[in-house]
């Protein structure tokens, strides 16, 4: 297990992703992508919600 994810990771799951963790993870793994940083799965999915209610 690698643990970094990759652009070619992140593209061939897209449809998993958005299924499983949502449109907001889908959308941060992109995001990641394009700032070229090289980060894990988990901290792109675990990150908390921004709190909108406060």
């Amino acid at each position: 297990m690698r643990g970094v994810i990759t652009g070619r990771e992140v593209l061939e799951n897209l449809g998993l992703i958005y299924r499983e963790f949502g449109a907001t993870c889908l959308l941060r793994c992109l995001w990641v992508l394009l700032r070229g940083r090289s980060t894990t799965f988990l901290e792109v999915a675990c990150q908390p919600e921004p709190d909108r209610y406060r």
